[in-house]
């Protein structure tokens, strides 16, 4: 269930739900929303300090200038799950919530001390919830898991929230309370206080949860109470302690499907992947070279006609053939901007000046680059000695970038190889820090190392993962190895061999190309490749996609989830491959870029492919851009980040 169809599908009923729903609560129970401050900064449940209880994914927002405040839960790294109520206009009248970004500015503050801007809500549509996503991950609070099983009569449940308490406006501690299940009634679940437990102003959206097997689960969201005991609420006497939560135990995969990490290359902060090509325009008539940022923005089902987004002509002279760019979120503010390592060259000393650039993401566009960067004066950095990744190495929600480095063969006849990384500081980046180095080891041989990035344990840093070759073996099958470098939040573990080739089957490295994704959509890494068999007896080229899923842990055995024999002839050489959650469903797809070559007129022909995701494998190749309506595409002048 998408929150985009759900929103626009159901607005009326919202509507009759603000109205009549909380209406008729009103009537009989004589509860209230729950997140009306006034102009003062209120802030939790009538009950006892939550302290070092483990509740520490409960959220507080501040919405405004102290126009409201209420609770929430954290249900993954990037996405605070709470009541729609607390950014409806009026919520008495009308739960509609757009989607998109809050109308006043949010931020939310998990685990005592992390403050993050609200970027995007994603609303039910059908009941008082709403999934607000996070300008950069929560790191070091463990997100609580949805309930697996619905409430039932009987049941107790701990209700948490930075609402207002009996003595105090405005308590700065987090409050949890006791709480037993009266009724469930749809997606509605009433709650009795224990013991004196009040759901108060401020707590709409706070979490309500169930112990199993010693862990918090969430089965419910507060949304509306009679306040009874409330500081500053006059109640009827015999009014009994009662308040309204909305279920979300049978609402998993609406937010497994939602609550999703923002990909890399998503340039217009829309949660899908887009694909950016760095594009050569050659020598001009005055000697400059020319060099363009295109960007194919997502749709969901395909993507729109690439768009020129920043051009070096009339400003600089920008080489492409010097230029090696990835994508990342290097600001953390949920948009995806680009980063180009750009060779300048043997300097009059002798030195190797390297420089590093970012084009960062308006959300419509590009910014001019910015030199973050530059090796002059400090080092001799040899551009051609450089891979280059991006990755969140530090896990503080801002991308980073990785270089794979070439030291050459040592006197000892060894390969030296070392791993360095550039931190972003949010407004640039920090000096090279070298994180590890092969010398005294391993003999690591560069030129056999293709290198990829992804967070393959799932702990919200990034990793580094290399297939290398290892050569042809004495029964003349080709070994090839996969290895990953675990990021530890301050540098990198030593490198482990989580595959090998070795007595399994032959493969030939050299005719592999590597990305990574979470294919799968549970949280990890993956890794992709895309795979050549070489021409087949019919004369057709054969090509095939395989992953390697992580297990948090290591890898599974590669798994071949495509294959163009009998179905399409699929020449790997004309393939430039990336990945991307591309359809916004929380699960990494593929895509290439291909080369169909000079056409009769002489225009060069480059299409776009997806491979998307089915969680257990992927559908087949869908065309989803011809450049034969946009003109001429070289292929060979395109460079994907």
């Amino acid at each position: 269930m998408k929150a985009r169809n759900r929103t626009a599908s159901y607005p009326e009923r919202l509507r009759r739900l603000g109205r009549s729903t909380l209406g008729r609560a009103a009537a009989l129970l004589g509860t209230a929303p729950l997140l009306l401050l006034t102009t003062a900064p209120a802030n939790a449940v009538v009950g006892s300090p939550a302290g070092g209880t483990g509740y520490g994914f409960t959220a507080r927002l501040l919405l405004g200038d102290h126009e409201r405040a209420c609770s929430g839960a954290l249900v993954s790294p990037e996405w605070v799950l709470t009541a729609a109520s607390c950014f409806a206009v009026d919520p008495v009248a009308d739960l509609t919530v757009p989607a998109g970004a809050p109308r006043v500015k949010t931020v939310a503050t998990v685990g005592g001390d992390q403050a993050r801007d609200v970027v995007e809500l994603r609303p039910h549509g059908e009941r008082d919830l709403v999934l607000a996503r996070l300008a950069q991950p929560v790191t070091g609070v463990t997100p609580v898991a949805v309930a697996t099983a619905a409430p039932a009569a009987g049941q107790e449940l701990v209700v948490a929230g930075h609402g207002r308490t009996a003595q105090e406006w405005a308590p700065l501690d987090l409050h949890t309370g006791t709480f037993s299940v009266s009724a469930v009634d749809g997606g509605d679940v009433t709650l009795s206080g224990v013991d004196g437990a009040a759901v108060c102003q401020g707590d709409a959206g706070g979490p309500a949860v169930r112990t199993v097997d010693g862990r918090p689960t969430l089965v419910a969201i507060s949304s509306r109470s009679t306040q009874v005991g409330c500081f500053g609420v006059d109640t009827a006497e015999g009014t009994p302690s009662e308040a309204i939560s909305t279920r979300v135990d049978d609402l998993r995969e609406w937010v497994a499907a939602n609550a999703v990490a923002t990909p890399l290359s998503d340039y217009d902060g829309d949660g899908r992947s887009d694909v950016g090509v760095l594009y050569d325009n050659g020598r001009q008539a005055d000697g400059t070279n020319r060099t363009a940022w295109w960007t194919f923005a997502s749709t969901g089902t395909a993507f729109g006609e690439p768009t020129r987004k920043w051009d070096s002509s009339g400003s600089t002279s920008w080489d492409w053939s010097r230029s090696k760019v990835v994508s990342g979120d290097f600001g953390g503010d949920g948009r995806g901007d680009v980063a180009v390592l750009y060779d300048n060259g043997t300097q009059a000393d002798g030195a190797n000046r390297t420089t590093l650039w970012t084009f960062s993401s308006t959300g419509t566009g590009f910014g001019a680059p910015v030199k973050v960067w530059d090796s002059s004066g400090s080092t001799s950095w040899d551009w051609s000695r450089s891979k280059v990744v991006s990755g969140d190495f530090d896990g503080d929600g801002r991308g980073d970038v990785g270089v794979l480095y070439d030291y050459g063969t040592q006197a000892d006849g060894a390969n030296r190889t070392g791993l360095w990384t550039f931190s972003s500081t949010g407004t640039g980046f920090g000096k090279p820090v070298k994180v590890w180095d092969s010398s005294g080891s391993i003999s690591w041989d560069w030129d056999r190392s293709k290198v990829v990035s992804g967070d393959f344990d799932g702990d919200g840093r990034g990793d580094v993962g290399v297939l290398y070759d290892n050569g042809t073996q004495a029964d003349g099958a080709n070994r090839t190895t996969l290895w990953t470098f675990s990021g530890t939040g301050s540098g990198f573990g030593a490198p482990v061999k989580v595959w090998d080739s070795s007595g399994s089957t032959s493969w030939d490295w050299d005719r592999s190309k590597v990305v990574s994704g979470d294919f799968d959509g549970d949280g990890r890494g993956d890794v992709g490749v895309l795979y050549d068999y070489g021409t087949q007896a019919d004369g057709a080229n054969r090509t095939g996609l395989w992953t390697f899923s992580s297990t948090g842990t290591g890898f599974g055995k590669p798994v071949k989830v495509w294959d163009s024999s009998g179905s399409i002839s699929w020449d790997w050489d004309r393939s430039k491959v990336t990945a991307g959650d591309f359809d916004g469903d929380g699960r990494g797809d593929v895509a290439v870029l291909y080369d169909n070559g000079t056409q009769a007129d002489g225009a060069n022909r480059t299409t776009l492919w997806t491979f998307s995701s089915t969680g257990t494998g992927f559908g087949k190749p869908v065309r989803t851009w011809d450049s034969t309506v946009f003109g001429s595409w070289n292929w060979g002048r395109s460079e994907l980040a």
